[in-house]
């Protein structure tokens, strides 16, 4: 696995990366964004916006051309807090195979490696958000089953502090 390296873009590298396997996985390091607490003599790392650093994880692991690793799957399942049944479920397979991916038993087909990348992308989108696209992107390609004529013209709208295709706002 290549070492990736993380940091918070308004703070200095704080010296050699530290090595990060407390998200499970071996290749992670941090080159800033955390701190060390002492307490009762011991020291204990604190990570700042952890939200924030472990989706910046996952979207390097689904913007990646390779197919995830089975720990980068065991990695974006629990993020998404999903069991192995729940995102077999969603991806049309088994909990067994998805154990078997996770394991690297077997290797993950390319539809169910895209379909689970955009799985982590839609999960990402703040839910009271995601209705709506999904119901925009549905509407879309049930329009383009149904139309015979293609047009190259697209008119945009901006309405409510967005904008829209004027199909899609009809």
């Amino acid at each position: 696995m290549e070492q990736v390296n993380f940091c918070r873009s308004n703070e200095e590298a704080q010296g050699e990366p530290l090595h990060y396997p407390d998200c499970g996985l071996d290749n992670i390091y941090l080159v800033n964004g955390f701190d060390w607490d002492e307490y009762d003599g011991d020291r204990y790392l604190k990570v700042y916006d952890l939200d924030g650093l472990h989706q910046a994880i996952g979207l390097h692991i689904v913007l990646d051309k390779k197919a995830p690793t089975g720990q980068e799957m065991r990695f974006l399942r629990t993020e998404m807090e999903l069991s192995q049944a729940e995102l077999g479920a969603k991806l049309g397979v088994s909990d067994q195979s998805i154990a078997r991916w996770e394991k690297g038993h077997t290797d993950v087909p390319g539809t169910a490696v895209f379909a689970f990348k955009m799985l982590y992308v839609f999960w990402l989108i703040p839910e009271d958000v995601r209705a709506e696209i999904a119901n925009r992107f549905v509407k879309a390609l049930d329009e383009l089953a149904q139309d015979d004529e293609t047009n190259d013209d697209i008119v945009l709208s901006y309405n409510h502090n967005k904008w829209l295709d004027t199909k899609s706002a009809a």
